[in-house]
């Protein structure tokens, strides 16, 4: 036999030539393996084969997942490899699911997030669950949507925290199967508009003294410690008991900034009648403890409106009434960053909100 490379006569039947090395028959190729997104076959531990094949892939925890749809039982390789078209073009029976239900998915991942957050994404379900909790996520249109946002949110903020939740809603039906697109990525909102934060005034603050020694009202207490103590309404609702020290004039906790939650919040004389009776009062070991912050914002809507005070005055406006107080009292801008708890004394001026009554006092110093 000839050596079919260097054609030098080789004994017959040689599997390769002594020569140049040539493997003297060609070896049977293999069939082509199927290409990418066409599907896969693999062994089970049981002895069966199982076909699977690729639909899509979604985000979750900001990881890229497959989703994946399988078929077991096959008794050989070849019957998994013939059924895998079907996998691919058969249709799946249509699912449905409730925005109730997806909530629910939802939960453990909203535990994760900052308590802020999670009180702006619990005041925004409570503000569309009537309207929605029942209705499965694929009966839903975009248009629907954006009449939904709003006409159930007055405000920008709480329109951008409803769209986000029914974004994350729909990410989890995504993630889920039981839909294949983010409707309320369409939603609308208004352009942002804003406005100074408003400040109570001494007559509403004398009005707040007035009605708790009348009422002894627990949010009137509430909205009285902010105003005197400086702190906002996700600290009040989390300090703790144990971390209130009455004796040296000061509680620990705070929130966002390392600078915050590590400062000491300073009681005032005139406050600390009122913290006294709270403490160890509550069975959460809370100093102030509300069982869902969006019924502390309910109850301050409804004294705000016995007392006929305006709707712009939020528990927030607190925070800035008393650092706008301070500044007017002249305290010196290293104290007001202090007892802010701010990083830097800029943030601390964007809460100072003078009138002008109180520029034209300071200014006729000259």
């Amino acid at each position: 036999m000839i050596c079919i490379k260097c054609k030098k006569e080789l004994p017959e039947g040689s599997l390769f030539c002594c020569f140049c090395g040539k493997r003297q028959s060609e070896s049977e190729r293999k069939p082509k393996a199927r290409g990418n997104g066409q599907g896969s076959v693999y062994k089970m531990p049981c002895g069966t084969w199982a076909a699977e094949v690729t639909l899509g892939y979604y985000i979750a925890d900001g990881v890229r997942k497959r989703k994946r749809k399988r078929k077991y039982g096959f008794r050989t390789k070849k019957e998994a490899v013939a059924y895998i078209e079907t996998l691919r073009t058969e249709r799946e029976q249509p699912k449905a699911i409730t925005m109730s239900e997806l909530y629910e998915r939802l939960k453990p991942d909203l535990d994760r997030l900052s308590r802020s957050k999670q009180t702006a994404y619990r005041i925004a379900w409570s503000k569309i669950r009537s309207e929605i909790e029942w209705r499965t996520i694929d009966s839903f249109s975009v248009p629907e949507l954006q009449e939904l946002v709003d006409e159930t949110a007055p405000t920008y903020y709480t329109r951008r925290d409803i769209k986000a939740l029914i974004s994350k809603l729909y990410k989890i039906a995504i993630r889920d199967d039981y839909e294949d697109k983010n409707r309320a990525e369409y939603i609308k909102l208004p352009e942002l508009v804003t406005s100074e934060r408003e400040t109570f005034t001494d007559g509403e603050i004398a009005a707040l003294w007035t009605d708790y020694a009348a009422t002894g009202d627990k949010i009137t207490a509430g909205m009285l410690i902010m105003l005197y103590v400086g702190i906002r309404p996700g600290e009040l609702l989390t300090i703790l008991s144990e971390n209130v020290h009455l004796s040296e004039h000061y509680m620990t906790g705070g929130i966002k900034t390392e600078r915050g939650k590590r400062r000491k919040l300073i009681i005032p004389d005139k406050i600390a009648p009122i913290i006294e009776p709270l403490v160890g009062k509550s069975k959460s070991g809370r100093l102030y403890y509300y069982n869902k912050p969006e019924f502390f914002y309910n109850d301050w809507t409804d004294k705000r409106t016995v007392l006929g005070f305006r709707d712009s005055l939020t528990p927030y406006c607190c925070r800035h009434t008393y650092i706008t107080r301070l500044t007017a009292l002249g305290v010196s801008p290293a104290m007001l960053q202090e007892l802010a708890g701010h990083e830097d004394y800029d943030t601390t001026l964007d809460y100072t909100h003078l009138s002008i009554a109180d520029r034209l006092n300071a200014v006729n110093l000259l």
